[in-house]
């Protein structure tokens, strides 16, 4: 028997407390002076007798209770191992579910080491299996029935995912805390390297009883991972620029590495190169003017021509000249006529393809539902008409300019000269610190009333507020307080103006439109009014989700369509570079995380920081649980027994003379 809290035996000094309580109930007689014993007749001397302790079985009771009360707190339990050298665990097999485990033959293995572990365990022990690569999920859990765990176990995939060894053990950590019997990990990986946290304590899970690690790798395998990406000048020539890195999971320098770069449309080489790797140094590879094939955004593919270990990452599609313009409505008042305003604002967009432009009149309740952004003039001194508010509610975006009439001033020197801008909010998306505002000169903006939550984003030398954001729920709103016509800044007749239209339209489209390349396993929103294809041409949100389905992850590395305003545009999802790396942890590393649960390790090393008593109270808990609720539950009711049968004898039996006599 063992106690989880031996210090509590410290109160079993109480025990002298009965037995000075039975010393007061036995007290001397008490001795009166008298003045001579001369005229007394002589008498025999009395008899003397032994001092003996009297209600021996309350004294008995007492000192039990005592004794029990401090076993409560001691908390007694047995020892399983004492008595079992196989003591009932529950195991947690975590299988690695990562991209690195599509090399060569190591998910195969994985598949046979769990499989092996499942059959080992016995009737008594709880299993419980578990995949993992950035996130963790629960697959299967069974206490007895170890074929279903097995068909699990068939059905899973490795997926496309980069791991993090420091996520598994937290959440392992946390499962560990729900279970009654001590917790054993077997972790079936490739323990690659690239998947170690950043702090290595991470790997410490304090609910883990036993950790095993089996590494599931071909000895001597390599990869080369495959990044490449295009610039086209001129609209006919593309440069290509490839990154090839070799990487490998063994422990040895191995030797360079001879592999062939091919640039390829619809099959057909166009460009190739031989190229000689180093193991863990980056090599660039160039291809310079390229002719794009004679086809509408043509995608070319570009990849190596040998194999290796990990397939996936050999290839990339490269989209040629996808980029439309933003589609833009020009919103006019109803009835009214192309002026200044709208001269200087159509050019400015149409300037080098930015946007494209459409002119409607009325309010932007008549904006087809497919626009996403719209500019206006309108007259307002603090709040923005009810439509475009409304329209910006939606998720979509407007710029506004302010067309309120000029208040009559008189002429001074600053409406002859002009002021310049002098203050730019250089945190703010549209880079406006980035544009040379040099000559360009207000004379008389509108006065306009901001609101407390207004931010401005460009002020003049005279403190006059040029451009603002408002916020709303879901949209952007900017508002530049300027009627653009000529005369109260010169701000349209400068390339200032066509710049900062660019950086608006830039800056909505980051708002509704979805990136051109991403990395498997990201997350990216969703704009209103857009559809993604996956490469197999299957819509990614259903028609039913796509008003409450706010964003899309990519599993699967390959050529996604985004269908969306400016029409299909292609999105690549290419694998993480370091997740294709497919180099194994150091052997040190290795030791170390495995003597973090190892009781005959070294705790000098730089995983083993838990506190001792910590890990005795942990092991302690784990192990004897059970038992030690059975034991709290006999000694509760046997203490409230003799206690109660102390206090029924001590009323009738127990005569106390408190009179001193």
């Amino acid at each position: 028997m063992s106690l989880l809290f031996p210090a509590y035996l410290l109160g079993l000094f109480g025990l002298s407390l009965p037995w000075l309580l039975h010393r007061f109930s036995d007290q001397d007689p008490p001795q009166h002076p008298f003045p001579t014993a001369r005229f007394l007749d002589a008498t025999n001397p009395p008899v003397s007798r032994k001092r003996t302790l009297r209600y021996r079985l309350l004294l008995a009771l007492r000192v039990l209770a005592l004794c029990l009360l401090c076993l409560l707190f001691a908390q007694p339990w047995l020892n399983d191992n004492a008595v079992n050298d196989n003591p009932a665990k529950h195991h947690i097999i975590a299988i690695d579910q990562s991209l690195s485990m599509r090399a060569g033959q190591r998910w195969d293995q994985a598949l046979r080491e769990a499989n092996r572990l499942i059959d080992n365990f016995g009737a008594s022990d709880s299993v419980e299996l578990v995949g993992f690569d950035r996130q963790v999920r629960v697959i299967g859990s069974n206490a007895q029935h170890t074929t279903d765990l097995s068909a699990l176990l068939e059905s899973l995939q490795p997926g496309y995912d980069s791991a993090d060894y420091g996520v598994l053990m937290q959440r392992i950590n946390k499962l560990a805390t729900e279970q009654d019997l001590p917790v054993k990990l077997w972790l079936v990986s490739d323990v690659q390297k690239s998947a170690l946290p950043s702090q290595l304590n991470a790997l410490y899970a304090p609910n883990v009883e036993d950790l095993e690690l089996i590494a599931v790798q071909a000895s001597d395998s390599f990869n080369v991972h495959l990044n490449a990406s295009a610039n086209i000048s001129d609209g006919v020539n593309v440069d290509i620029s490839t990154a090839l890195q070799l990487s490998t999971d063994s422990q040895a320098s191995p030797s360079a590495l001879e592999r062939t770069v091919a640039v390829e449309f619809a099959g057909q080489q166009l460009a190739s190169k031989r190229v000689t790797l180093q193991p863990g140094e980056l090599e660039i590879v160039s291809f310079n003017e390229i002719v794009l094939p004679a086809q509408s955004n043509p995608v070319l593919n570009v990849r190596l021509l040998e194999s290796d270990a990990l397939p996936d990452d050999d290839q990339q599609y490269l989209l040629m000249g996808q980029s439309q313009p933003a589609a833009i409505v020009l919103l006019q008042e109803a009835g009214s006529v192309d002026n200044d305003a709208t001269v200087f604002v159509r050019t400015a967009l149409e300037t080098e393809d930015v946007a494209s432009v459409e002119s409607v009149r009325g309010s932007a309740d008549q904006v087809s539902e497919d626009t996403s952004h719209i500019v206006a003039g309108r007259e307002f001194a603090d709040s923005v008409d009810l439509d475009i508010l409304q329209f910006v509610d939606m998720g979509r975006n407007a710029l506004v300019f302010n067309t309120n009439n000029l208040a009559p001033v008189e002429f001074n020197e600053t409406l002859i000269t002009g002021s310049s801008i002098s203050e730019v909010d250089e945190a703010h998306p549209l880079a406006l610190g980035e544009i040379d505002w040099f000559g360009v000169s207000f004379y008389d903006l509108p006065e306009v009333q901001l609101a407390s939550d207004d931010r401005v984003l460009l002020k003049t030398s005279d403190q006059q507020v040029v451009l603002f954001e408002r916020p709303t729920n879901r949209g952007r709103l900017l508002i530049l307080n300027d009627p653009l016509d000529g005369n109260a800044s010169d701000l349209p007749l400068q390339p200032a103006f066509v710049t900062m239209v660019r950086s608006v339209i830039e800056y909505f489209d980051a708002n509704t439109s979805i990136p051109a390349d991403v990395i498997v396993g990201d997350r990216v929103a969703l704009p209103a009014n857009v559809q993604v294809l996956d490469p197999e041409e299957n819509p990614m949100v259903s028609l039913g989700e796509s008003s409450s389905v706010s964003s899309v992850q990519f599993s699967e590395p390959g050529l996604y369509t985004v269908v969306g305003n400016r029409g299909e545009q292609g999105l690549h999802v290419r694998l993480d570079a370091q997740e294709a790396d497919i180099s194994t942890l150091p052997a040190a590393t290795l030791d170390a995380w495995k003597a973090r649960y190892d009781e005959s390790a070294s705790t000098d090393d730089s995983l083993q920081q838990a506190e001792p008593a910590a890990t005795v109270r942990r092991q302690l808990s784990a192990a004897g649980e059970q038992l030690r609720e059975s034991m709290w539950k006999w000694i509760f009711p046997l203490f409230a027994i003799v206690l109660l049968s102390e206090s029924v004898y001590a009323n009738r039996r127990l005569d106390v003379r408190r009179d001193g006599s």
